[in-house]
């Protein structure tokens, strides 16, 4: 499922709006004319291993797997940026663990992770991707990582209590 922003950036071109919301119906619906529509046949992910396809059928490949792996999966734009021929979003991604998830059997558990977005727009379509996912956050969400401290910033804190004490 997708859900939009409240409102388009004043920066971004009509052109920019409209292939990012072509991409996310990729995702948020597994739309397969928005793949072919917004997704160039030479699309390159710079996120998926090598080997992996590019163009609109290795998008969408991605799309089915993480709708296959989380149920009720939707991705929230938070943040939306674009200058020239890029733009990058902040996206809360949340959903349920009922399928496989990099060989990990479904947990039930709900998630809600931060993803970040960048897009190059060349004639209408994209082109290029390159994202970042809070995948510790999820992992530890579904029960696989468990770490003393949530992030960094908390070992942070923690550390430096300790070094006051002393």
């Amino acid at each position: 499922m997708l859900a939009p922003l409240a409102e388009a950036p004043p920066t971004a071109t009509q052109e920019i709006i409209e292939v990012a919301i072509g991409i996310a119906r990729v995702f948020g619906e597994l739309d397969e004319e928005a793949a072919q529509q917004f997704i160039a046949p030479d699309f390159i992910d710079h996120e998926a291993s090598p080997g992996v396809a590019g163009g609109p059928e290795g998008y969408l490949s991605t799309a089915r797997y993480m709708r296959n792996a989380f149920s009720e999966a939707t991705w929230q734009v938070d943040d939306f940026i674009s200058e020239g021929d890029k733009f990058a979003c902040r996206v809360t991604f949340s959903g349920k663990h009922t399928g496989d998830f990099m060989g990990i059997e479904p947990t039930g558990a709900e998630v809600k992770v931060q993803h970040l977005h960048f897009y190059r727009i060349e004639n209408g379509k994209a082109v290029e991707h390159w994202g970042a996912r809070d995948e510790l956050t999820l992992l530890r969400q579904i029960g696989k990582f468990n770490p003393e401290y949530a992030t960094p910033a908390d070992a942070g804190v923690a550390v430096g209590r300790q070094e006051v004490s002393s």
